[in-house]
């Protein structure tokens, strides 16, 4: 998701490019991926680029009650600021100052929202997931997962311990 900006940085600033995001990032915990669709607004500031945008994505999570991996859908809004890495006119290398955290634009004025995205995606996801609303979990005797069949485990002789 890396979209060229040279032109924006040398425009003056309010000046925006709007942007079709389809692609996929990689999820690392599950060694799958998650695709990305919409729209992100590039608006060029006095300092850099502005990139807010619209997103759907498809994201993969494990169920916190039986442990399946299934898809869920996410709409996410991502409001960042990009700098540049290094000045058009000069050529010089932009520092940024030590309390700065910042997205930056790479040496080949590419903005990669890949980072972005994930980030924001992630802060959507939900702490403990559901497959499904009545999802019954797994049996913490015997492990069977009791939304496919009901386990022979008795449930009155516990260990309090």
């Amino acid at each position: 998701m890396l979209f060229n900006v040279a032109g924006l940085l040398k425009s003056s600033s309010g000046i925006k490019q709007l942007e079709a995001v389809d692609g996929t990032f990689d999820v690392s915990w599950c060694g799958d991926n998650c695709s990305v669709k919409g729209t992100v607004l590039l608006v060029r500031t006095d300092s850099g680029i502005w990139a807010s945008g619209k997103l759907q994505t498809c994201t993969p999570l494990q169920c916190g009650s039986c442990l399946r991996l299934f898809r869920q859908n996410f709409e996410i809004r991502i409001e960042e600021e990009y700098l540049p890495y290094r000045d058009l006119v000069s050529g010089a290398i932009i520092e940024l100052r030590d309390y700065e955290e910042a997205f930056r634009i790479d040496s080949d004025n590419l903005v990669d929202l890949t980072y972005a995205i994930r980030e924001y995606n992630e802060l959507a996801m939900p702490l403990a997931p559901r497959c499904e609303r009545n999802c019954r979990g797994i049996c913490s005797y015997c492990g069977t997962d009791l939304n496919k069949k009901n386990c022979l485990c008795t449930t009155g002789e516990r260990d309090l311990r």
